[in-house]
C-alpha cells in the first residue's frame, strides 16, 4: 500500500476520533450536570514499549444522591493526586458517562483532532494526487 494512503488512513481515522469526542462533550455540555468529585485513584496504563499514562478514576455524587465511580477516558502524566477535588461533569441518563469540566477536554481537544485529521487527510490526499510531494521514493 502506498505510504500516501496509508497516512490519508490515519488521519481520517484521528479526525473520525475528534468528531466522535467532539458530538459526547457538545451532548454533555447540553445535558450533563456539572458538580465536584474525588480523585479516588489513578489506574496506570501501558502503552506500547515506552510507558504508559495515568487514568483518574473519579466518586461523584449525582443530584439524586447515588454515588458514582467512574474512570475517566482521558489519561494523564503524572498522575494527579489522589483525594483532590476537581470539578466533572455527567450525563444524568448515563452514569458512566463522566468527563472533566475543562475547556481543554469539552473543546479544545476534539478541535485539536479533527483539526490535526483534516489537514494531514488533505496533505495525503494532494500527495497521492502527486500535487505535493511528502514521501519521498527510496
Amino acid at each position: 500500500m502506498p505510504p500516501e494512503l496509508l497516512g490519508a488512513m490515519i488521519f481520517a481515522i484521528i479526525m473520525l476520533i475528534g468528531v466522535k469526542l467532539h458530538q459526547k462533550m457538545a451532548y454533555l455540555k447540553r445535558n450533563g450536570k456539572k458538580t465536584q468529585a474525588v480523585i479516588f485513584k489513578n489506574s496506570f496504563k501501558r502503552s506500547g514499549n515506552s510507558g504508559g499514562l495515568y487514568y483518574l478514576v473519579v466518586r461523584l455524587t449525582t443530584e439524586i444522591k447515588e454515588w458514582i465511580t467512574q474512570e475517566l477516558d482521558v489519561g494523564f502524566l503524572p498522575a494527579k493526586p489522589e483525594g483532590t477535588k476537581i470539578g466533572v461533569i455527567y450525563d444524568p441518563d448515563e452514569s458512566s458517562n463522566v468527563a472533566i469540566n475543562s475547556s481543554v477536554q469539552l473543546e479544545i481537544l476534539p478541535r485539536l483532532l479533527i483539526a490535526i485529521g483534516a489537514i494531514g487527510f488533505i496533505l495525503s490526499a494532494l500527495d497521492y494526487a502527486e500535487i505535493i510531494q511528502l514521501f519521498s521514493e527510496i
